[in-house]
């Protein structure tokens, strides 16, 4: 009797497994069949905002569907992470953040209650080195003469724009001034769009700013002036602007900001693996690549759904070391 009763749970289990191995084929197949929203964590006009935009006209005709981005910022990019944590897992509702600081905001920001892990990487549309510019108004142009000026009695306290507390726009940040034995006012934003926004008008100093987006042609115009770039050679389009690894005191000092698309926890996989099919299609394209030219961010190269899972487990691991590093749960 206990053996039939067994063998009957058994095979519902099969029955009940095989059905939903069907149900998630049926899904894929049938995705999308209705627009797909993208939950921007960041205002309109940033980089992160700028690369998901541009990636969506070949997801469109990619998927055959319209991409609608939806602005949810604040919080570190925490409030749009939550919104999608508790959508649907269908797909249909999506992540549009930047990777770094998905793993960086649940150490500071007391709403964001959620394991970086869980959500699933889709695929990476876009991805910068971080610049250290200032406002145009200050005579400093070099990194020397800029810890020179901020270490020196009597000099203004210069500001500092980030993107919340817990960004990786603060991360970097924090790393500078522990490095360089400065310190600086923080001034929190909403968003990169707003910080470069009140540099360009001089009521802001200093930011560490992704150089995507309007940055590089700010820069080219002398509207906010470029310190040095936290990157491991020189910038293409910049080449007199130094690396922060040329300074002595900023040894390795090299920090990227990549922006992406991510589903929620439980999406089917297939569904999954038809977003990152789109996404790789981005990557493919020769707008992309005209991007990338224009906007001096770095070249990505197209990663399975396996090869962005490891991508991503070792992102967090680098960020989650450097926040332990830097204290930033108990700042």
């Amino acid at each position: 009797m206990y053996l039939k009763s067994f063998e009957r749970s058994a095979n519902g289990l099969l029955l009940a497994a095989f059905a939903i191995g069907l149900s998630s084929a049926a899904m894929a197949q049938n995705f999308p069949s209705r627009p797909v929203t993208i939950k921007a964590a960041f205002p309109a006009g940033g980089p992160s905002d700028a690369s998901i935009r541009a990636a969506n006209q070949i997801l469109e005709r990619n998927l055959g569907q319209t991409m609608v981005t939806e602005n949810v910022a604040g919080a570190a990019g925490s409030i749009a992470a939550t919104a999608v944590l508790n959508a649907k897992a269908d797909g249909y509702t999506i992540l549009g953040t930047t990777g770094s600081d998905l793993v960086t905001a649940p150490f500071t920001i007391a709403s964001a209650k959620y394991q970086p892990e869980s959500f699933k990487l889709i695929g990476v549309v876009g991805n910068s080195d971080f610049i250290l510019v200032s406002s145009s108004a200050h005579s400093f142009k070099t990194l020397d003469e800029l810890i020179a000026y901020a270490s020196k009695p009597g000099n203004k306290e210069l500001t500092i724009g980030h993107w919340g507390k817990g960004s990786t726009a603060h991360i970097v940040g924090a790393d500078f001034q522990a490095r360089t034995k400065t310190n600086f006012l923080e001034v929190p934003y909403k968003g990169v769009a707003p910080v470069v926004s009140d540099i360009t008008g001089q009521h802001l100093d200093l930011t560490f700013a992704p150089l995507g987006g309007p940055v590089l042609e700010l820069i080219k115009s002398g509207k906010i002036k470029a310190i040095a770039i936290a990157s491991d050679k020189r910038h293409p389009s910049l080449p007199d602007v130094p690396t922060m690894t040329e300074n002595p005191k900023l040894k390795n000092f090299e920090y990227s900001i990549w922006a992406a698309l991510f589903a929620p926890p439980e999406t089917p996989e297939p569904v999954v693996k038809r977003l990152n099919e789109a996404v790789n299609a981005w990557l493919a394209s020769p707008e992309y690549l005209d991007r990338v030219a224009v906007q001096g961010s770095r070249l990505m190269k197209s990663m399975s759904v396996a090869e962005v899972d490891a991508f991503f487990k070792s992102e967090r691991e680098k960020f989650t070391a450097m926040a332990n590093a830097l204290k930033l749960a108990t700042q």
